[in-house]
This record gives C-alpha cells, sequence and structure tokens, in this order.
C-alpha cells in the first residue's frame, strides 16, 4: 500500500497543472521519458582495458545525441554494468538492466559473454548490440533475431589479415598459430587458416604449410611452455589471438626465447594499442588488426571529434578502437530510434536491419539477413621507437570489409 502525505499530493497537482499549462495530456508526459540503453561491459578483471574505452565511446554518443535535442524529442539514458568479463555476471548484469527498462542492451568484450546474453535476450524481449564480441557462432549456429554486431567479425578481419599477409610476404608461406583455447581464439584460428588457404595461392602462387594453433590457456599467468612449444614449431610467420593482458604476459615471456628475432611476420588479431602502451620501446614488430585507426581516417567528422575528445580527457594519443565501437553502438540504436521511436524490440528490429548509419569509420550497414555490420577492416603495423611513446605506427591499410565478410548463413554454421 502507497501512503499518500501532503508532499506526495502535492508533487501530483503540481505536475498536473504544469502539464495542463503546457496543453499537453497527460500521457504526454510518458512520451517525453528518455530512451534508455543499456551498457554491458568488463569494468574490472583482465578485460577491463578493453571495456573502458568502449564505455567511452558509448558515452560521447549518448552525450552529443542529447546535446543536439536528443531522439524524437527524448533523451537518452545510459545505464551501465560491470560483465567483469565472465558470462555469469554478464547475463545477471543483462537481467539487472532489462529489469530497470533497458529494451536495448550494448557492449561486451568477450564473445562468451555475449553468448550467454545472447541465450536470453527472446525471453527477455530485448536486444543486444556487440561492440566488440567476435564469435562466428553469433551470426551463424546461435543466431537470434534480437542479436546484432556493429562491428567486424573474424571471417572479415582474420581473411584480411591473410590476405595482407600474402600481399606483403608471400614467400613466408610457413605458418603456426598462438591462440586462446576458447571460442573466440577458435573463431580467429579457423578464418586466418582460411585466409591463408584462399588467398596465397591466389595472390603469392604459392600453397602455404600451416600448423595445428597451439591452444593456449586463457586468464594464464605462465605461457613459457606455450612459447617454448612454438619455437619447435615450423611455422615461421605467427598469428596471435591472445588478447589483453594475456597477450601482454605472452609478449614479454616471448621475448627471452628469441621468439621475435626467428618468428617473422607476427600477426596479432586483436590487440589494438593495449601491448604497445604498456611494453613500449620492449613491444615487438607485428601487423594489428583494429576496430578503428583514428590515423586512418583523418577528416571524418564523429573520428576527428571521437578523437580530440578522448585525447583531451586521458592523454592518450593512440586510442584503442573500442572507443569507435562503442560510440558507434549508440549510433545504430539512434538511428533505429529516428526510423521508428516506440523504442519496442519488436519496433526496433526492423529498424535496425538494413539499417546504414555513420561512424568514425564511415557509413555501416547492418545485413538484414544476418545482423553482421559491414564495415572497414583496419589493421596497422606498429613496432618500438625512440619517442614519447615507445612506439610507433609505420604502415597501415583499410580493407573494404564487404570484400572479405563471408555470406550470410543464420542458424547455419560457416561453410569453410
Amino acid at each position: 500500500m502507497v501512503q499518500t502525505n501532503r508532499r506526495n499530493v502535492m508533487k501530483m497537482l503540481g505536475a498536473s497543472v504544469a502539464a495542463g499549462a503546457l496543453g499537453l495530456p497527460m500521457y504526454a508526459r510518458a512520451q517525453s521519458a528518455p530512451y534508455k540503453m543499456g551498457m554491458v561491459t568488463a569494468l574490472s578483471g583482465p578485460s577491463e582495458m578493453l571495456g573502458r574505452p568502449m564505455l567511452a565511446g558509448a558515452e560521447y554518443a549518448v552525450a552529443e545525441i542529447n546535446a543536439a535535442g536528443g531522439i524524437n524529442g527524448r533523451q537518452i539514458e545510459l545505464l551501465v554494468r560491470d560483465s567483469k568479463g565472465r558470462p555469469d555476471a554478464g547475463t545477471v548484469a543483462a537481467r539487472e538492466l532489462i529489469g530497470e527498462g533497458c529494451v536495448m542492451l550494448l557492449g561486451t568484450v568477450s564473445s562468451a559473454v555475449a553468448l550467454a546474453i545472447s541465450g536470453i535476450l527472446q525471453q527477455e524481449n530485448a536486444l543486444l548490440m556487440t561492440a566488440a564480441a567476435h564469435s562466428l557462432r553469433l551470426t551463424h549456429e546461435d543466431f537470434n533475431r534480437h542479436y546484432f554486431r556493429v562491428t567486424d567479425n573474424p571471417y572479415m578481419r582474420q581473411r584480411a589479415q591473410a590476405k595482407l599477409m600474402a600481399e606483403l610476404n608471400g614467400d613466408v608461406t610457413a605458418w603456426g598459430g598462438l591462440v586462446p583455447d576458447h571460442e573466440y581464439g577458435r573463431s580467429t584460428w579457423d578464418s586466418f587458416k582460411h585466409g591463408l588457404e584462399t588467398y596465397y595461392p591466389e595472390i603469392a602462387g604459392k600453397t602455404p604449410s600451416i600448423s595445428d594453433p597451439i591452444l593456449c590457456q586463457y586468464g594464464g599467468s605462465d605461457y613459457r611452455n606455450y612459447i617454448a612449444s612454438a619455437m619447435r614449431d615450423p611455422g615461421v610467420g605467427f598469428f596471435n589471438s591472445l588478447y589483453g593482458g594475456d597477450a601482454i604476459t605472452m609478449f614479454q615471456q616471448a621475448k627471452p626465447y628469441g621468439f621475435f628475432q626467428r618468428k617473422a611476420p607476427i600477426v596479432d588479431s586483436a590487440n589494438e594499442f593495449i601491448a604497445a602502451r604498456a611494453m613500449k620501446a620492449e613491444m615487438p614488430d607485428m601487423w594489428i588488426g583494429s576496430h578503428w585507426y583514428h590515423g586512418a581516417f583523418k577528416g571524418n567528422e564523429i573520428n576527428d571529434r571521437i578523437y580530440a575528445k578522448y585525447l583531451e580527457q586521458t592523454g592518450i594519443r593512440f586510442p584503442d578502437g573500442f572507443l569507435s565501437e562503442g560510440h558507434a553502438a549508440v549510433m545504430a540504436y539512434a538511428g533505429a530510434l529516428a526510423k521508428d521511436g516506440a523504442g519496442t524490440a519488436e519496433a526496433l528490429i526492423p529498424a535496425l536491419e538494413g539499417l546504414s548509419f555513420e561512424t568514425a569509420t564511415g557509413t555501416r550497414t547492418i545485413r538484414a539477413e544476418d545482423h553482421q555490420a559491414i564495415k572497414p577492416v583496419i589493421n596497422y603495423r606498429v613496432r618500438s621507437a625512440q619517442n614519447e611513446d615507445g612506439f610507433e605506427v609505420v604502415d597501415f591499410r583499410v580493407i573494404d570489409g564487404a570484400e572479405t565478410i563471408e555470406p550470410a548463413s543464420p542458424g547455419a554454421p560457416v561453410a569453410w
């Protein structure tokens, strides 16, 4: 039973008088309530360094939209929860946000977290727009209409990396890999291997020799046994998809073995500038796949704006691509809300399917069939340097994602 007192009565009377004075029916007040978006990302644990810039990008987008008057006259309210990079914590966080009225969920660093949340979306009648999780299962075997991916996927990125290696290092035909023993690691390796098998004969005129990948512990502290196995591997070029703190630990432990002198080129799936900022002058020379590189999109208004803001706030001159993807996820929802302002899952799904919208990497389109975004694939070459950062970008390539994306097959695995 709600207790009514004089203060509550006066509040209700004041609201009624205000609405009447503006000539608005009472339900108009509900119409002006903010659209709620719920962000689930890693804000603690090993993946925090990925989740923090993702959150910053989402916050920038929300602030920009609200400053411009919102969408359909309504502001956006961003509610945030920490997934800790764990599926159980991520699912709890998602349910909390849905309970607070967030139909639109976004974020997630880990594929395992995204897969867990995806499993409850239809039951909860909510959506999830992932800004980093790369598992191919999300848009294939485990696809459901309530899930969308705003960024690229391993098939697009790792095949683009393999194509780049065939173009730049066609004489290096023996390849090996160090990958985490979980869904993301297996997806990245399968995609890179497929790319080597496709592009080396086509571009370099040679058939590559590809070793079985060395499967590594996720969240480990000692990678020396894996590194020793890699040193014995016949692969000359090496692919790595360990990420975050795991990658930094592995790179540091690999240096005394002479790994980076004996194995080259090194292709890294997704570590952005994280390892380079940590290792500085100890950073090995490698090609790194990225969601976004600000230097590749100068002149793009969104790119220049979010880069300048992040630099001002953090002093970081080489921000990670997770920044742009958090921003892009909000922009995708904003574009859908502009098409249909109801803000329900039933309205948003068709509004998102086939949607084109502007981002820091240019126009993206969400493919209607499997809800996979088509966007540029970015790779840059990083090495140590004697400068204020301790490293430098010596080359970068932007590849049209439409050239390397897989055929849509929602509900079915990728056909290798």
